[in-house]
């Protein structure tokens, strides 16, 4: 398998180096790369109900009691761990100043008794800690406990699910997998790609006891990321913390901890990797392309009398006009994909209205008809669970198949436009070859879109207004009455309860849309109009050399060419990085480019 750790620490080396073969206006380039490997980050977010020990297992991950921990609902605020060189507390509140304090007086930002219902107006704390977990840009996330008795600990936790990008579930054996816990899990699967089920507190219960949380808990869970990914890891973290603190090795192996810690090790550094290594690939070999394609036509124009080159970059900048108006034409076809795309969106959740709201509805009839045979005082709390439960699972299904085909159309538009932006350059590339007589051979690449979003929704919404009025007549009247009332209130929840959510995923992947049609554009005019500037660059420093000395002039052709053979050098092994995270092959030593220095320029 190839080795993360070696491609990553090669792609710092590789940013070093370049500084010495590129040109100096492009050299600020190289800050932003080394900014994206340093600064890499990715969320590790521990999800579950309030109590099963999210706090401790973290602790027991990091070998050390960083977060407190409590038998009473404890998180309130989310609690971020990053790595850093020391241990340091950084409190950032709502209004967005930043605080630092003691490790000591954690509790008093982020626990329910410190700070209830948050009223320090606390958005987050940051604990840094040299922990290897916390490297190569992990955040380890603790977010409060669903099915709190705090509602607001419940909204805190859901509101975090947009921003896990793997996501750690843990459980505990006793009491075994609730309904709570069964409704978070479903809405979690709409956010989380990677999701690690953890059996905390093993401690607790006997083998056979053990076994059979283990046969229910899978069986749920099962139910609703379907089976055979439902992989679950029975651990201790208290044996673990214990084991780890007192070195007791024995203890760490009991708790099966060291068991998941692989699992989760091979995910960070190989699955998580992949994706990241090969943008910051691709993008060094762009770079290498357009340094190349400069060096390559400043050494060419420096070489033609004055007049010759003159002409010859009037000529360019009249050609240009033509291939940058295709520019334009482009901007103004993707507009028009967009909009497509939006209207297509509205017409299929017009579609899912009209044909959901009389299933509902019907389905909502049936259960009142057979709930009033069967008699009962809880009526109205009963049909309600019955309309969310069914909203729920409808939209559930429903919004990730319309996220899936918009995704589908938007890759379509955005690898079409991509490709045309790709075209664009080669005919600048080509119209240049032709004008100067070269051979230039560009390097482009297609970098994947992001499908994360910011959208969540919690289906039950607290009755306010007209609804409480309603609630209270309908306990005043006759039963009979009450209960027809009851059904009709029922029938107009659904109705506006599958608009407002309706509305809700319109407005979520219409904000998508856009945001990712305007990123992409603009990444995509900046691939152009960085071919331009390079290749103008070119021509003034030609320009600017014709005023030098035939010595002078030797020396700078000496030069280029001295780091054209330098960014050579560097290109074969991104070549051969980008080669190696494409197939997952082990790196070895015929796989990879020995590191020389000889014709690095320093």
């Amino acid at each position: 398998m190839f080795d993360y750790g070696q491609i990553k620490s090669s792609l710092f080396m590789a940013v070093e180096q370049l500084k010495g073969a590129i040109r100096e206006e492009t050299i600020g380039t190289l800050s932003e790369f080394r900014t994206k490997l340093e600064q890499e980050v990715f969320n590790l977010v521990i999800l579950g109900q309030f109590k099963r020990g999210k706090s401790t297992f973290i602790n027991a991950l990091l070998g050390e009691n960083i977060l407190p921990t409590a038998i009473v609902p404890l998180t309130s605020v989310v609690t971020i761990l990053r790595y850093g060189a020391e241990l340091r507390v950084e409190v950032r509140y709502l209004d967005d100043r930043l605080q630092n304090v003691d490790l000591c007086e954690l509790p008093a930002f982020i626990t329910e008794r410190g700070n209830p219902r948050n009223k320090k107006g606390v958005r987050e704390v940051t604990v840094f800690y040299p922990s290897d977990y916390l490297k190569g840009g992990v955040r380890i996330i603790d977010t409060p406990g669903a099915g709190s008795v705090y509602s607001h600990n419940t909204d805190v936790a859901y509101a975090y699910l947009p921003h896990v990008d793997a996501g750690i579930f843990v459980i505990s054996a006793d009491p075994p997998l609730s309904n709570s816990e069964h409704q978070f899990l479903k809405d979690v699967r709409c956010h989380v790609d990677k999701l690690f089920f953890v059996l905390n507190k093993i401690d607790q219960v006997s083998n056979d006891d053990l076994l059979e949380s283990l046969e229910f808990t899978a069986r749920m869970i099962q139910d609703d990321v379907g089976t055979g990914h439902a992989k679950i890891h029975p651990i201790s973290a208290r044996w673990a913390l214990e084991g780890k603190r007192s070195r007791a090795e024995a203890l760490v192996r009991q708790s099966l901890l060291p068991d998941f810690e692989r699992h989760l090790q091979d995910f960070l550094v190989h699955e998580k990797g992949t994706v990241f290594l090969r943008s910051i690939i691709d993008n060094l070999l762009n770079l290498i392309s357009d340094e190349t394609v400069s060096f390559q036509l400043e050494s060419e124009a420096v070489k033609l009398p004055l007049a010759e080159l003159t002409e010859k970059i009037a000529r360019f900048e009249e050609e240009i006009k033509g291939i940058t108006n295709d520019r334009e034409h482009n901007e103004y076809l993707l507009k028009g994909h967009l909009n497509k795309i939006v209207s297509q969106m509205e017409a299929a959740i017009g579609i899912f209205k009209k044909a959901h709201l009389p299933l509902l509805q019907g389905d909502l009839e049936k259960a009142y008809l057979s709930k009033v045979d069967r008699g009962g005082g809880h009526l109205r709390e009963e049909l309600e669970e019955f309309v969310f439960d069914g909203i729920q699972q409808t939209f559930v299904v429903w919004r990730q198949e319309l996220t899936d085909k918009i995704s589908a159309k938007l890759e379509e538009a955005h690898l079409e436009f991509a490709t045309k932006t790709n075209e664009t350059i080669e005919r600048i590339l080509k119209l240049t070859s032709d004008i100067f007589e070269l051979r230039l051979k560009p390097f482009t690449s297609v970098e994947a879109l992001s499908k994360k979003s910011d959208f969540y929704f919690l289906l039950k919404d607290d009755p306010v207004g007209l609804e409480l009025i309603q609630l209270a007549v309908t306990s005043a009247l006759p039963k009979f009455i009450a209960k027809k009332l009851i059904l009709k209130n029922m029938q107009t929840a659904v109705a506006e309860l599958l608009d407002r959510h309706c509305g809700r995923v319109r407005y979520d992947l219409a904000k998508r849309l856009n945001k990712t049609v305007r990123d992409f554009q603009q990444v995509l005019n900046e691939k152009i109009d960085l071919t331009l500037e390079g290749i103008r660059l070119s021509f003034q420093k030609a320009l600017t050399m014709h005023q030098k000395s035939s010595s002078d002039v030797e020396e700078n052709l000496a030069g280029i060419s001295k780091r054209l053979g330098a960014i050579s050098i560097l290109r074969e092994e991104l070549l051969a990085y980008r080669a190696a995270v494409e197939q997952g092959l082990a790196i070895g030593s015929k796989s990879f480019p020995k590191r020389g220095n000889s014709s690095m320029i320093r």
